[in-house]
């Protein structure tokens, strides 16, 4: 099935998954993509399917010639939820700034091959950093 980028979802899967291990395709729809990453781990004591991370989540929005994204921080908890939360950590903040920026210049990169172009979402104005720069 063509989307309305005019790509096949199976062929746009495949390359989003070849990207690394952030897409998360039971949360995916035709035109919509979801990818996150859990970038430090809060606590190490529970049991792995008990544990808290923080990191970063993307919502990217197939349109005609383009693909728009919003970004977020936060904490993913231990019941697989993501909650927007400010980090206060200088270190952690950096890691998941670092990580963002690398997925999203190979993000860009497989964007751009598809002949489509990647930007912020028109409604998303209070991102936290750049991912331009």
């Amino acid at each position: 099935m063509a989307l309305v980028s005019g790509h096949p979802k199976s062929r746009l899967m495949k390359g989003f998954t070849a990207l690394g291990p952030y897409i998360r395709e039971g949360q995916c729809s035709d035109d919509h993509f979801f990818f996150d990453c859990l970038a430090v781990c809060i606590n190490m004591q529970p049991s792995p399917e008990k544990r808290e991370f923080y990191g970063w989540w993307i919502d990217l929005n197939a349109k005609e010639k383009r693909y728009t994204y919003t970004y977020h921080l936060g904490l993913f908890d231990k019941e697989g939820h993501w909650s927007e939360k400010k980090i206060k950590e200088q270190e952690v903040l950096e890691k998941l700034e670092s990580s963002l920026r690398q997925f999203h210049t190979r993000l860009r990169a497989y964007i751009v091959s598809l002949d489509m172009t990647l930007e912020p979402a028109d409604s998303f104005k209070d991102h936290p950093f750049s991912l331009s720069s």
